[in-house]
């Protein structure tokens, strides 16, 4: 879904994608294709960004850090009659991993999510061998809720378990002040 919201915080910015955004998009993806292998698809092709451009329940983000090109994310399965939504699809520059910025965007999507969108809950899935995202989404003050047995299918063809987590509106207070509060 084409969309024109750009969401700012410091230096951290999330511009709507489009079809310029796609190349350089997967060229930096191309740089450190083992990062980005839990991902359902493969952000190092054209195919990974017209399929988040043309779906009618997603809204494509460009992450930048003072300018310079950092990765995407989105919200998907947007379901405004349920006033919820998913975050998801995300993908960090390694350069940008454990800086803070994925906190960051995080942090603009939710108190978009919360605030101008109106949405009840936030939800963010990831694979189950992917520790080091379900450490990163506990941290946000996000709530395990489950794992969703054979949920999907990876690139690889193998059968994939999601862990669910989710955020409400009832415990983005709490969360907001977790994610503004000075790192240790």
């Amino acid at each position: 879904m084409q969309h024109d919201l750009t969401l700012r915080h410091g230096p951290y910015s999330l511009h709507p994608l489009t079809p310029d955004d796609i190349a350089p998009l997967v060229a930096l993806a191309a740089q450190a294709p083992h990062e980005y292998t839990h991902l359902s698809g493969d952000p190092a092709t054209d195919a990974y960004y017209t399929g988040i451009l043309y779906a009618p329940d997603q809204m494509g983000f460009v992450k930048r850090v003072d300018g310079q090109l950092a990765g995407c994310t989105r919200y998907m399965e947007l379901r405004p009659a349920h006033r919820r939504v998913e975050v998801g699809g995300t993908w960090i520059a390694p350069a940008f991993m454990r800086t803070g910025a994925n906190r960051a965007f995080k942090r603009l999507l939710l108190a978009h999510a919360f605030g101008e969108m109106g949405m009840h809950r936030v939800e963010i899935k990831t694979d189950i061998l992917n520790t080091r995202s379900q450490t990163a989404i506990a941290a946000l003050g996000a709530q395990r809720e489950g794992v969703l047995r054979r949920h999907m299918v990876r690139r690889d063809g193998s059968v994939r378990d999601t862990v669910l987590f989710s955020v409400t509106d009832e415990d983005w207070p709490a969360v907001q002040a977790r994610l503004d509060a000075p790192r240790p």
